[in-house]
């Protein structure tokens, strides 16, 4: 019985170490192309608690609304 409960968290250690070292070698992401960072002025606003934010600058042409209190925002 101790045996197996030995390796379950033997097991279970490996796996989250090779996790963790996948992730640190992956490293972050790409900086983004600044040729493809536009300007904008866009307004939302949380329909729950009433949050506010201003997006100034897009990689994209037509973004998604942000998420807020787990609820898409409602532009201003």
């Amino acid at each position: 019985m101790v045996i197996a409960i030995s390796l379950i968290v033997g097991a279970a250690i490996f796996v989250g170490t090779v996790v963790i070292v996948r992730m640190i070698a992956n490293g972050p992401p790409p900086e983004p192309d600044p040729d493809s960072v536009h300007e904008v002025e866009a307004d939302y606003c949380c329909s729950i608690c009433g949050m506010r934010l201003t997006v100034t600058h897009l990689q994209d042409a037509a973004p998604d609304p942000p998420k807020h209190c787990r609820e898409v925002m409602d532009p201003a």
